[in-house]
């Protein structure tokens, strides 16, 4: 089974290294100052890019011909693979194998099924009105609702999810995370069901909204703590 051709190999190269330097580069910047400390509009800030950028490509001339290059560079005689139903979940799975195996997350488990929990339902919210509104075409055409991308949404909310608990000691669980949800957002493409547009807006809003949930949740905690401080 050939997964690979020339042009499509290389956008996933590039998918699955760019996701590997986000999470690297995120827990450097975590480990310095806390995460409440930072701005919203910089927290968010490549969530943001990366949601212009599949909008971009989704809404122009040139965006959707480079799409219709990467998508005819897939062998038309490839199998589809479900593989992509499984690694959408795998990052957040390995957070609860990890807090199984006796190591210590940013937050105790239940926390964390709620953090998790939270910016799940928060991305599906913004993903499933928008695939509606929007209305875009499968690139196989089955309906329209392709813009954004719900697996590879799912997909960055895992990966952020274990970014945030376990990326600050140990930058390479991160890499690994992204990478998979790197994978998955290439898988859909590879099972053409989306566009690539479609895969970096849905990644886009996964990471974001992870971002922010835990963003609000150590606002949160540093107001408590400046409330209840001892004179």
């Amino acid at each position: 089974m050939k997964i690979l051709q020339k042009p499509s190999l290389l956008v996933s190269i590039f998918i699955l290294a760019q996701s590997a330097c986000l999470a690297t580069n995120h827990s450097m910047e975590d480990s310095i100052p806390s995460q409440a400390n930072k701005t919203l509009l910089k927290t968010l800030s490549i969530p943001i890019y990366s949601f212009a950028g599949g909008s971009l490509i989704a809404g122009t001339s040139a965006g959707r011909k480079l799409e219709a290059n990467i998508r005819n560079g897939f062998d038309v005689n490839r199998k589809h693979t479900l593989v992509d139903d499984y690694t959408q979940y795998a990052p957040a799975a390995l957070v609860f194998a990890l807090d199984a195996a006796g190591m210590k997350g940013k937050y105790k488990p239940q926390q964390q099924l709620l953090m998790y929990g939270l910016s799940v339902i928060g991305s599906a919210a913004v993903v499933q009105p928008m695939k509606r509104m929007i209305g875009r075409e499968r690139p196989d055409g089955s309906d329209f609702r392709s813009f954004p991308s719900g697996h590879t949404s799912t997909a960055f909310v895992a990966a952020e999810f274990l970014n945030q608990e376990f990326g600050k000691k140990y930058p390479w669980i991160s890499v690994a995370g992204y990478a998979t949800a790197g994978l998955t957002g290439y898988l859909r493409m590879y099972n053409d069901q989306h566009w690539l547009g479609d895969v970096l807006a849905g990644a886009a809003i996964g990471m974001g909204t992870t971002k922010l949930i835990y963003w609000i949740r150590e606002k949160t905690e540093q107001k408590k703590k400046r409330t209840f401080k001892i004179p």
